[in-house]
């Protein structure tokens, strides 16, 4: 088997260096899922510019290079390390942003980088000019609600406790230490995994090193458990497909098909992902 999903996750390179200006209250943005992608309007440089909002990558905003024939954008003469869709390392080229505006959030002097694609795989268009990471929303809670098409972030301060958006199962970051990441602890039939939370895979997926280690339930491109334990909560019956990729440090993603049928609350201040009650 040789599929790749969207990407392998890209967490090299975080360029999280910007000012903001964050709203005081709860923002509410619009979503559109356009091939499995949410897609959310953000405005740069004044500018209406469509990005996939993707929990997979650490970044800023990643923009297509096409996205430059409009955007006042500015070309850094510096290059961050990326990973393509094939996990290969690629250097990156960086851009700065002067003014990039979700809701009423406001950030300034963002430093984003150019996208960087395998040459076996491009992500498929679906009228998207780059990518929303995760590295501007650190002090949010970020509530995606796909059944009503709308994405709330929610502004803490550093002793804030989490809001009433954020109540429910709660699942604690896996990784504690460095970036806030959504990755967490599941316990399947194939034992506990760590999986990425993943806004731009089209799908749930494990690496093949799950299948090896043996006490899957195997059905050519599909991997089912009968269980599907997040913080203590079983949510049943899930089906993964399966991938020849070798990850760093985790086994897979949860993608579309999961945030599909829950809202979702990645509270980034307290480390944890809530599924409300």
């Amino acid at each position: 088997m040789d599929r790749a999903p969207k990407k392998a996750f890209a967490l090299l390179g975080v360029l999280a260096t910007f000012g903001s200006a964050a709203a005081s209250g709860p923002i509410v943005l619009p979503l559109r899922l356009a091939g499995h992608f949410p897609i959310v309007m953000a405005r740069v440089d004044g500018l209406d510019v469509p990005l996939v909002f993707d929990t997979g990558i650490s970044d800023t905003v990643v923009l297509e290079p096409s996205a430059l024939d409009h955007i006042k954008a500015v070309l850094l003469d510096d290059f961050s390390k990326a990973l393509d869709a094939k996990g290969n390392l690629k250097d990156s080229q960086k851009v700065r942003v002067s003014r990039l505006q979700l809701g009423d959030s406001v950030f300034t002097d963002v430093i984003g980088r150019l996208a960087t694609h395998a040459l076996t795989y491009k992500p498929p268009d679906v009228g998207q000019e780059g990518w929303l990471g995760t590295g501007l929303l650190k002090t949010y809670e970020v509530v995606l609600d796909y059944p009503h098409l709308k994405m709330t972030l929610v502004p803490l301060a550093a002793n804030d406790t989490p809001t009433e958006y954020c109540h429910g199962t709660s699942v604690p970051f896996a990784v504690t230490t460095g970036a806030a990441e959504p990755f967490t602890k599941a316990d399947t039939d194939m034992g506990q995994l760590t999986l990425g939370w993943d806004t731009g895979s089209q799908l749930s997926f494990v690496s093949q090193e799950v299948i090896h280690r043996g006490h899957a339930q195997v059905s050519g491109e599909d991997v089912i458990t009968q269980r599907f334990v997040l913080g203590g909560t079983d949510f049943g019956r899930w089906q993964f497909k399966w991938m020849e990729l070798h990850l760093p440090f985790f086994d897979g993603t949860i993608g579309y098909d999961f945030f599909a049928t829950h809202v979702v609350c990645i509270d980034f201040p307290h480390r944890l992902v809530v599924v409300p009650s």
